[in-house]
């Protein structure tokens, strides 16, 4: 597991070097808008790359086995509400999310399952659409 963690670690510091490639850092003096980022991300890499090297001589280089259910169900939940929040609403993309994301894992009972499903969405829509003010349609 740590072999997997480092190398994701790394792997989000690379990419933020190469997203702030282009930004300018400055000096130690006159710090630019790139130097936190570019600090950040070479700071991860090291803690990736640490990461790394410590699970590779303390316990080889095992590879730990993926949870396939869990990965295909969260991502068709995400999915599933990237496609229906502009056309069903807020709400009842929230509650079809909640609803596939169960499927994910030990699945909860209906009755807790919809207490969370209607806690979200009313955490989301006073969040999102009454703090925020965001433009999002509540309901179809």
């Amino acid at each position: 597991m740590d072999l997997a963690a480092g190398l994701l670690i790394a792997a989000f510091g690379i990419g933020a070097l190469w997203l702030g490639r282009d930004w300018p850092t400055g000096t130690l003096a006159s710090v630019q808008s790139g130097f936190f980022p570019r600090m950040i991300g070479m700071l991860m890499v090291l803690a990736g790359a640490l990461v790394t090297g410590r699970a590779l001589l303390t316990h080889g280089a095992a590879w730990p086995s993926w949870g396939w259910r869990p990965l295909i169900w969260v991502t068709a939940a995400v999915l599933a509400f990237a496609g229906t929040v502009e056309t069903l609403g807020l709400v009842p993309a929230v509650l079809i999310l909640v609803g596939l994301g169960n499927l994910a894992g030990q699945p909860l009972r209906p009755v807790p399952l919809l207490l969370l499903g209607g806690a979200l969405a009313a955490g989301c829509v006073a969040l999102f659409v009454w703090g925020l003010g965001l433009p999002l349609r509540v309901w179809p």
